[in-house]
């Protein structure tokens, strides 16, 4: 793993990392739950509601929108 951040030139990255990111990824493109739920892994739906969850970033972006930045 470390190997492959490295080439890819990523920082701080861990397999938890690319796993998050890859279902907040599916999630933020609008596929749905249980279709997420699936290519996660995951029996529960209620596992893969961490994935809908907004991000710091989602939130940042949210009150930019609101104060009329974007």
């Amino acid at each position: 793993m470390t190997k492959y951040a490295y080439q890819a030139r990523l920082e701080d990255c861990t397999s938890h990392t690319l796993r998050h990111t890859f279902g907040k990824t599916l999630v933020d493109a609008g596929v749905p739950l249980d279709q997420v739920a699936t290519l996660m892994g995951h029996e529960s739906l209620d596992t893969t509601k961490v994935y809908t969850r907004p991000s710091k970033r989602d939130l940042e972006r949210a009150v930019r929108r609101a104060a009329g930045e974007v």
